[in-house]
């Protein structure tokens, strides 16, 4: 039997309905069946993710996680992931998951900074979330932002501005 609307069999369409609902990161955001270029677009056309930037948060404060998680959402913004430990955090280094990350710089008695670093060197954009403010960022860091903890959304919403590149 087959879909009258689209011209598509039950398996494809199914196959069609979850590859939109479970898209992975790496899948294009437009739906293509493997029957040739997508109609509309040149054949050599390079898939382009039209989504929020998608945000790390590494927080190893559970309550402080979650209420950065409602900020991060509310604010149009996808949440990548919420991790509470820096090896948590190293391990998501060379995954493409994420476009910028928020870093809480004491995470169980341990630094940020080893994470930040690598960042750094992979010019992926980051700041630092700390109560501290800036007095607790080493010098090599100081060029990134610092959100003063406790900040509120429009705080947070000027930061990722900046963070990703968005237009105000």
């Amino acid at each position: 039997m087959s879909n009258q609307h689209s011209g598509l069999t039950n398996p494809e369409y199914a196959t069609l309905a979850v590859n939109m609902r479970w898209l992975t990161m790496n899948n294009p955001p437009v739906p293509n069946l493997g029957h040739g270029p997508i109609p509309g677009l040149p054949a050599n056309h390079t898939h382009l993710r039209l989504t929020a930037p998608r945000v790390l948060v590494v927080e190893d404060e559970m309550t402080v996680a979650m209420l950065i998680e409602d900020m991060v959402t509310e604010l149009a913004y996808e949440v990548a992931a919420v991790v509470p430990r820096l090896e948590d955090a190293m391990r998501l280094l060379d995954s493409d998951g994420f476009d910028v990350a928020m870093l809480d710089v004491h995470l169980n008695g341990k630094t940020v900074f080893p994470f930040a670093a690598e960042l750094q060197a992979r010019e992926i954009p980051f700041l630092f979330a700390t109560a501290y403010g800036l007095r607790g960022i080493p010098e090599e860091f100081r060029s990134h932002q610092v959100l003063q903890k406790p900040f509120g959304p429009v705080e947070l919403r000027r930061a990722l501005m900046d963070l990703s590149g968005r237009p105000n």
